[in-house]
């Protein structure tokens, strides 16, 4: 869902010197709304800056996000499911509580292998 779409996007910053965010209210937004409701994901970006940018990600049990590559690493913490993170041909099983780091630009693809969520972490070059 863009952002200007949710109810509380202009009031939400992303970009400030200190930001906070409940997740357990981010996510019970992000699983009430249609994307989740009717279809297999479902994200909201709760930081982005310059050089940061941290995206809640929500995502069904089969739903993938096929491969591709950022600039910059990035980090994926589970809060819950279970996920298959593959990369360089290396497959990582990931449940909750799992972290995973990848270095920048190395192409790699996601998929729930049960209902999922998790914290995106991207660092921007």
């Amino acid at each position: 869902m863009a952002a200007k779409e949710r109810k509380d996007a202009k009031e939400r910053p992303l970009d400030a010197p200190l930001l906070s965010s409940a997740i357990a209210e981010q996510l019970k937004q992000l699983q009430s709304e249609p994307q989740w409701l009717s279809g297999d994901r479902n994200a909201i970006t709760l930081v982005k800056s310059t050089r940061l940018r941290i995206v809640l990600v929500a995502l069904r049990k089969g739903a993938m996000m096929r491969e591709h590559q950022v600039e910059g690493p990035i980090t994926l913490f589970v809060l819950s499911g279970a996920l298959q993170f593959t990369a360089g041909g290396e497959k990582c099983h990931l449940q909750r509580q799992g972290l995973m780091a990848l270095e920048k630009t190395i192409p790699h693809d996601v998929e729930a292998l049960e209902d999922s969520t998790f914290l995106l972490t991207i660092v921007q070059p």
